[in-house]
């Protein structure tokens, strides 16, 4: 499993800089650069986060799937990196969130 630390101080799932989620996804699966990857599982935060998304134990490490096929920790739909670090502190939409640790191949 992946360690993840999360950024993402808008969304829903983020506890501490931790997800609450069993799982999340990255998205961009023509990706050059870790500013075209995001995090499709982002939810925005409202007024209660365990409300919103139903999440509320963070997790330190989890399954992370990736479809950023130029990554060189993609190992077939799979983030096979120790951690990862997700971004996008004032993010409205997934669309503004990105994996920092993408490398491209």
């Amino acid at each position: 499993m992946t360690r993840l630390e999360c950024h993402v101080a808008t969304c829903a799932n983020n506890s501490d800089r931790l997800c609450c989620r069993p799982d999340i996804h990255v998205s961009g699966p023509s990706a050059c650069a870790s500013e075209q990857t995001c995090c499709s599982s982002y939810v925005q935060k409202r007024d209660s986060a365990t409300d919103a998304v139903g999440y509320q134990s963070p997790n330190e490490s989890m399954p992370i799937g990736c479809d950023a096929q130029n990554c060189v920790h993609n190992a077939r739909g799979v983030c096979a990196a120790d951690g990862i670090r997700m971004s996008g502190s004032d993010a409205s939409t997934k669309r503004q969130t990105s994996c920092e640790t993408f490398s491209s191949r």
